[in-house]
């Protein structure tokens, strides 16, 4: 791996710093892939993020993953692509810090999700969930500690239709929701856990696992 990898991991797109040793990077992509896989057997993370994203932490937080502090977010009205990148980062940088902030939005770019926004904003011609994703970026800190920040971020898209005698007026907009908390990844703690998530995973990690330039 180079050092600083993005992966999309089941729903989970990962960002980790250099510095990170290739052991606490599998443990820290099982790790999550885990939690997806586990909380997909209980709640449809399209349909129901909420419950979901609740089973989801708190796998994490039985398996390693020691809750530090929350993400602060009022729900918000978004219009534009560059708004979703800008809000995402200021979000993150105040959960967390600028590192984690700059490895999230570089994942962001680096998956091209914003693509998905460009899309919408262009067309404007649907209702619904447009897309439910775990940005986790990780740092290395000075101690030695893994700091993650576990960023769910949410996005359903609205289309109000405005007709006039001679034309109709069509308004996309995105509500974006961003939940979640800043981690520390003790390895301790997940060592134990370590054999039987791999057993359970079996294939599934590799074939859930997408690797790409940060």
């Amino acid at each position: 791996m180079n050092a600083r990898t993005g992966a999309l991991v089941g729903s989970n797109l990962v960002s980790l710093y250099e510095g990170i040793n290739s052991q606490d990077r599998e443990d820290i992509m099982e790790c999550l892939l885990g939690a997806h896989v586990f909380a997909s057997r209980h709640f449809d993370q399209r349909q129901d993020y909420s419950n979901w994203f609740f089973r989801y932490r708190t796998r994490l937080q039985s398996r390693g993953c020691v809750f530090v502090s929350p993400i602060i977010h009022q729900p918000q009205v978004i219009t534009s692509a560059t708004e979703l990148d800008s809000t995402t980062f200021g979000v993150v940088r105040t959960a967390g810090s600028r590192t984690l902030a700059e490895l999230t939005q570089a994942a962001w770019k680096g998956m091209r999700a914003n693509d998905y926004a460009n899309e919408f904003f262009k067309r404007g011609d649907a209702d619904g969930v447009i897309g439910n994703i775990q940005a986790v970026p990780c740092t290395l800190e000075a101690n030695g500690d893994i700091n993650m920040l576990i960023c769910g971020i949410s996005l359903t898209g609205t289309v109000d239709i405005k007709d006039y005698d001679f034309w109709t007026e069509t308004r996309p907009e995105m509500l974006l929701r961003i939940t979640g908390g800043l981690y520390r990844f003790d390895r301790t703690a997940y060592a134990p856990y370590r054999a039987q998530i791999r057993s359970e995973l079996g294939r599934d990690f590799e074939r859930a696992i997408r690797q790409f330039p940060i």
